[in-house]
């Protein structure tokens, strides 16, 4: 399939893009607002709700701007690269469903049982408005994320 004519058709399958893809593609989360697809011999996520999708993408932005140590990087001006994005979503969404979910006593970084969606409404009513998440604290969990291992070679 041709580059362009593949992302015309992604675009048809997923007008609202999932903020969080990476995490899901994954395996690290999921969501009760995302549709899966496959399209060739890729995979990728839709948003079903664009209200939900913008705070989602607010979410992210906020752990972006606040990863910025934990990376190695002075700011972050566009895409991270796929590793250090993996580690902000999951890692992120780890930290703040650690905050928030009562029945979590330790959420590993792996746990697919993470609800993006239900993560962040639970998190806007516990702490108000997104300004007000502890960061600090979540960012502990961005630090802690391990991906994948490479394979030794031997």
């Amino acid at each position: 399939m041709e580059e362009d004519e593949y992302k015309t058709t992604y675009n048809a399958l997923a007008p609202v893009r999932c903020i969080f893809e990476k995490a899901l593609t994954n395996h690290h989360a999921r969501c009760s607002l995302a549709a899966h697809f496959c399209l060739a011999d890729r995979e990728g996520y839709s948003c079903v709700d664009e209200g939900s999708s913008s705070k989602c993408k607010e979410v992210l932005i906020k752990l972006r701007e606040n990863s910025t140590f934990v990376l190695k990087v002075h700011e972050i001006k566009g895409p991270l690269p796929h590793n250090m994005e993996i580690r902000v979503q999951a890692g992120g969404m780890s930290g703040l469903a650690k905050l928030v979910s009562d029945h979590i006593d330790k959420v590993s970084s792996v746990d697919t049982a993470i609800d993006i969606h239900q993560v962040i409404r639970r998190s806007e009513e516990k702490f108000g408005d997104l300004e007000n998440l502890p960061f600090s604290e979540i960012i502990q969990s961005v630090l802690q994320f391990q991906g994948r291992r490479r394979k030794q070679r031997k």
